[in-house]
């Protein structure tokens, strides 16, 4: 529009326009509406429309609240699985550790055993006499002065 068009626009245009405008309507809650309108329902019943939008909206946000929580729950879950996988595995690393120990307790015993033996072997040998080389084997252990692969 040109400059004319909207100046005259402006000089014809009503000044009590916007308050006549706002004499015809009236406030119901949040809402503003033209009072011929506002005959049509009785505020009872604007007020249980207005109570009947503030239920839906609840609804709506308690639907995403029982959503949130079933995707919480899930992850829970999935959670409780993995814990208990966890806990079979080391439950089996557990007893496996139990096994070991056990060998580990029967081996320490066998060389303190094999040690005393040798040890015994050894007193035995600085206290005989070098009369028969032979003296010296005992279960099949040969001792230095034998010869290997000899008599």
């Amino acid at each position: 529009m040109s400059l004319q068009k909207l100046k005259r626009k402006a000089a014809l245009r009503n000044p009590d326009e916007f308050y006549l405008k706002r004499i015809k309507t009236k406030k119901f809650g949040v809402f503003y509406k033209l009072k011929r309108r506002a005959n049509k329902y009785p505020e009872d019943d604007l007020e249980s429309i207005l109570l009947k939008k503030e239920i839906k909206e609840v609804d709506v946000e308690l639907e995403e609240v029982n959503r949130q929580l079933n995707k919480v729950n899930m992850e829970r879950k999935e959670v409780n699985l993995e814990l208990k996988e966890i806990n079979q595995e080391l439950e089996e690393v557990n007893l496996e550790l139990e096994e070991v120990n056990a060998d580990i307790e029967i081996m320490t015993r066998e060389a303190k055993e094999l040690r005393k033996l040798l040890y015994d072997m050894q007193k035995c040998k600085e206290n005989a006499t070098v009369e028969d080389p032979n003296q010296f084997i005992d279960d099949g252990v040969l001792t230095e002065t034998q010869e290997i692969g000899g008599s």
